[in-house]
């Protein structure tokens, strides 16, 4: 198959563009612009097709010669192809076939204003996001590709989450959003927030800046800058674009919650009473559970089958389970995993669903389905952290140290703010203590304290490790910090005279280890340290 010589080529049109191969010119009513030879030989290869699909084999025959080339250089042309169909009312869409090739295919309809009305969100609604066009340096085919790549990977895991409502990277092409501010741009397109970010090089490292911003008052919720060498872009782009997604849900809701926070309580709708129990629940307090439950349920008195709020409420219910306190531990999980079945019907493709019903079926001492809902989850959304950190947790009281390790870190590097990663961090010195990684479980632990201050067991665990180095005096003050935590929480009971307020039913459900041994090696680390159970 021959190659494509342009300045043969004769002009052609599609729809309103006259497209004019050996000027490299494309004009239409907006106007003329030049394109880059190899987007213009791309463009006459699938044009010649007449509507027939063309193979990634053949355009690399015909536009490059035949040399070999990687796929990001072909699916940066086609972004290129897209974004001038956009800017000139779209006469042409490029589709991607999947597995096979690319086909043009033209049309007059669905013309595109040039003025698209206005759009307002829906009070009480899910948060609406849209992800920017990241910026970078002209003339620079790495990062333009790097750039678009990013949006479209941020975009697409965005989506993946509930509490979200991410609009397409369509939206974009056929809305008049350049040059405008934050402000505008959400209004014009119905978002709550935008993603903006600018791509840049320096010294042979990329620099990815990010802000995401609150479109009402163009305040910015969270920022933050990434530096990387440059020497594998498609490792680069897969590590920040978790780092971002991990964060960018969690700030948004804590804005959400702040706003939640300030509506008078006549008129809140559902997505009020969701943040507003949501925040409750993560303060974990038993007051503040409870409050969580009471809003979680008037709330699905409005949605009953809204599958966030369903499997937060489960969580609830397992929280006097957690702390020691419940009263009818087998009833109060029996209730979650009624409730996390719900969220999973009402919901069977939400990966915090199957996350949720994976952590009570852990509890129903069912590890092995307890792991493969953590594995569904993951399959449904690559980005979830918490069922990264889950399968961590799981992975440590089975013994498999190297593991859990691995997943809990991959949590923590995915959402190092998250509500979840004290827990993150507490498996990880789960699994250096049973390894015996005295040292290295004490920090970890510490690190879990820092996150969780008031989550007494994590006072306990770091004693344990502190006790099991030799490092008494630590680990005495570790113990007393625990019992003082555990007393003014007031759920565990009044502790018998010279004993512990944390029990030793309580503290073995709080740690199922598969192996016994396991349990028994840090229970008597903990009586090392003074711990008295009852």
């Amino acid at each position: 198959m021959s190659s494509i010589q342009l300045a043969h080529e004769a002009a052609f049109a599609l729809g309103a563009l006259d497209v004019r191969p050996p000027t490299l010119e494309v004009v239409s009513p907006h106007g003329r612009e030049v394109l880059q030879p190899r987007v213009m030989q791309v463009l006459v290869a699938l044009a010649h097709a007449d509507g027939a699909v063309v193979s990634r084999d053949d355009l690399i025959a015909r536009c490059w010669g035949g040399r070999v080339v990687g796929e990001d250089a072909i699916t940066l042309v086609m972004m290129k192809l897209r974004k001038l169909a956009a800017r000139h009312d779209d006469p042409f869409a490029v589709e991607t076939v999947p597995r096979v090739g690319y086909r043009l295919a033209t049309s007059t309809m669905n013309a595109i204003p040039d003025k698209p009305a206005l759009k307002t969100p829906s009070p009480g609604a899910r948060p609406r996001l849209v992800v920017l066009e990241f910026t970078h340096p002209p003339g620079d085919d790495d990062q333009a590709w790097f750039a678009e790549a990013l949006a479209d990977e941020l975009t697409a895991g965005l989506s993946k989450s509930p509490l979200l409502s991410v609009m397409p990277r369509q939206s974009l092409l056929t809305s008049d959003v350049v040059g405008h501010g934050p402000a505008a741009i959400c209004e014009r397109l119905g978002a709550d927030y935008v993603l903006d970010g600018k791509v840049r090089s320096l010294g042979g490292k990329v620099r990815v800046s990010v802000d995401l911003i609150h479109g009402a008052d163009e305040t910015s919720a969270w920022s933050a800058r990434y530096d990387r060498p440059v020497d594998d872009l498609f490792s680069i782009l897969g590590e920040i674009t978790t780092a971002i997604i991990g964060t960018v849900e969690p700030a948004v809701l804590e804005r959400e919650e702040t706003r939640a926070l300030q509506t008078p309580e006549h008129s809140l709708e559902f997505w009020r009473l969701f943040v507003r129990g949501r925040r409750h629940f993560w303060r974990s307090t038993p007051d503040d559970v409870r409050q969580a439950e009471a809003l979680l349920e008037q709330a699905l008195k409005l949605e009953p089958d809204d599958v966030s709020a369903l499997a937060i409420l489960a969580h609830c219910k397992l929280f006097d389970v957690w702390v020691g306190s419940a009263q009818n531990p087998g009833g109060a999980i029996a209730e979650a995993h009624r409730i996390a079945m719900r969220a999973v019907s009402a919901g069977g493709s939400d990966a915090f669903a199957h996350y949720t019903l994976g952590v009570v079926l852990s509890l129903m001492g069912r590890p092995a389905e307890a792991k493969a809902e953590q594995r569904r989850a993951l399959e449904l959304n690559p980005y979830l952290a918490a069922a990264l950190g889950e399968l961590g947790r799981l992975l440590a009281f089975d013994g498999q140290a190297e593991e859990a390790i691995a997943y809990s870190d991959r949590a923590i590097s995915a959402s190092p703010n998250d509500p979840h990663a004290w827990l993150w961090f507490r498996s990880k010195a789960l699994a250096r203590f049973i390894a015996g990684d005295y040292e290295g479980a004490a920090r970890d632990a510490a690190d879990a304290c820092a996150r969780g201050p008031n989550r007494f067991p994590l006072h306990f665990l770091l004693a344990a490790c502190h006790a099991a180095g030799d490092r008494m005096d630590e680990a005495r003050r570790a113990l007393e910090d625990g019992e003082r935590l555990a007393r003014s929480r007031g759920g565990v009971g009044s502790a018998p005279p010279g004993g512990s307020a944390y029990t030793l039913d309580a503290f073995a459900t709080g740690h199922p280890f598969t192996r016994k041994a396991n349990l028994d090696l840090i229970v008597k680390a903990l009586q090392k340290s003074g711990w008295h159970p009852s």
